[in-house]
């Protein structure tokens, strides 16, 4: 589970994000953030037990991972909508 939470964590951001907004996206920069999204996610969540005061991630880092994404694709959106 804790690999699936790192894998559908952008597939879930990317879709949520298709089905929730009008927007269009700088598409070459799509699979950067479907990258960044879990890396980011592993960086919080081997160090959430220092900084987070002691809390660690479980299934939740597969709704994190997709809303960086969703975030990330946020700030890529094209300044007009389809």
């Amino acid at each position: 589970f804790t690999i699936a939470g790192y894998t559908y964590g952008p597939l879930l951001g990317l879709y949520s994000f298709g089905l929730f907004t009008k927007f269009s996206v700088k598409d070459k920069w799509v699979p950067l953030i479907a990258v960044l999204s879990p890396i980011i996610c592993w960086v919080l969540s081997t160090n959430s037990e220092q900084w987070l005061l002691g809390y660690k991630f479980g299934f939740e880092l597969l709704i994190l991972n997709g809303l960086i994404t969703f975030l990330g694709l946020l700030l890529l959106r094209n300044k007009t909508s389809n």
